[in-house]
């Protein structure tokens, strides 16, 4: 009967990812990081006076008024953040359960995240459709307007740091509960949103690929990939330390059964083919390889965040480890919860 418990207690040693979580928040991590991301790196291009080339259709007549679509390739950050959240409360379901978790901001951190998301949102789109729009006592271009901006890029900022923070309050999973996993988020983001903006910028001005401004922009992409994969190292080889369910975590990306959501979709498509294909485009100056490696890029930032959501192995209960201590079957050690 001893042998017969031991050998369940060592079934029991099998890593369990949290399953509450799924696509669909990873869906709502992805575009509210994306979308901040573009925001942030759209407002520095405002702010630094870089004059962009009008697009192919700089205006469009609706309603009988010419919308100025100029600064619309860097503006459309919040439409995306927008368009990400029915993701999460298509997640929590039940009606009571959206609205229990965003009525109490002391407590819950889709509440804060609500408030954070509500403020970006109405003030992103608010410079967004001053840039829009033709009336010229909205004085699209004076001062007054720092304020709101300046108050919208802290907000953008919070936006893509929440979407690593969310997961961080989970202190139940020790692949997430770490300060560096909103850094790495917010790193994603910037990568992801900056390339957003190029390929907005690409698709509104076939010959904008040469021009210096957009060099300085992939410059600055590339950087950020660079610093991302960084972040990501260190991530993955401290969770590795924290806990045994840390180093569950990082086998089941690095040699379990996440290994092609880590190597081919995080690695592969969201850091080494984008940076490949950029020097190669950049060499031979042709915009249909830096649309291609700019949809890798994007979609390596969705697996990322699907990855770690999936990777998540919960903290087993204290008993469990007492028996298992017990029994022999793990070392009674402090070093294993060391960072």
């Amino acid at each position: 009967m001893g042998a017969a418990h031991t050998h369940s207690i060592r079934e029991g040693r099998t890593p369990r990812p949290q399953q509450e979580w799924k696509a669909m928040i990873a869906i709502y991590l992805y575009l509210a990081g994306m979308g901040a991301g573009s925001f942030i790196i759209g407002l520095l291009i405002h702010w630094t006076g870089v004059i962009l080339n009008p697009p192919s259709l700089p205006f469009i007549e609706l309603l009988g008024y010419r919308l100025d679509l100029t600064k619309s390739p860097i503006f459309w950050g919040p439409i995306v953040v927008s368009m990400g959240a029915p993701f999460l409360i298509l997640d929590l379901g039940i009606k009571w359960r959206f609205m229990y978790a965003c009525l109490n901001p002391r407590t819950s951190w889709v509440a804060r995240g609500f408030i954070i998301l509500s403020i970006f949102i109405v003030l992103g789109l608010l410079i967004l459709a001053k840039s829009l729009l033709p009336f010229k006592w909205l004085y699209p271009e004076s001062s007054p307007w720092l304020i709101p901006e300046g108050i919208a890029f802290v907000f953008a900022f919070a936006t893509a740091l929440y979407t690593g923070i969310l997961l961080k309050a989970t202190k139940s999973v020790p692949l997430w509960n770490t300060h560096l996993l909103p850094v790495l988020f917010l790193a994603s983001a910037l990568s992801t949103g900056s390339m957003a903006i190029i390929l907005s910028l690409l698709g509104s001005d076939p010959i904008a690929y040469h021009k210096g401004a957009m060099k300085v922009l992939m410059y600055a992409e590339q950087l950020l990939v660079i610093v991302e994969g960084i972040l990501l190292y260190l991530f993955l080889s401290r969770r590795y330390r924290v806990s045994e369910q840390g180093k569950d975590s990082v086998r089941l990306l690095l040699t379990g059964k996440l290994r092609f959501v880590f190597w081919q979709g995080i690695i592969f498509l969201g850091l080494v083919f984008p940076i490949v294909l950029e020097f190669i485009s950049s060499y031979y100056r042709n915009s249909a390889l830096l649309w291609i490696a700019g949809l890798s890029l994007l979609t390596g930032g969705f697996f990322l965040r699907l990855g770690i959501l999936r990777a998540g192995v919960k903290d087993r209960i204290p008993m469990q480890r007492l028996v298992e201590i017990r029994y022999g079957l793990v070392k009674n050690s402090k070093s294993e919860f060391r960072v």
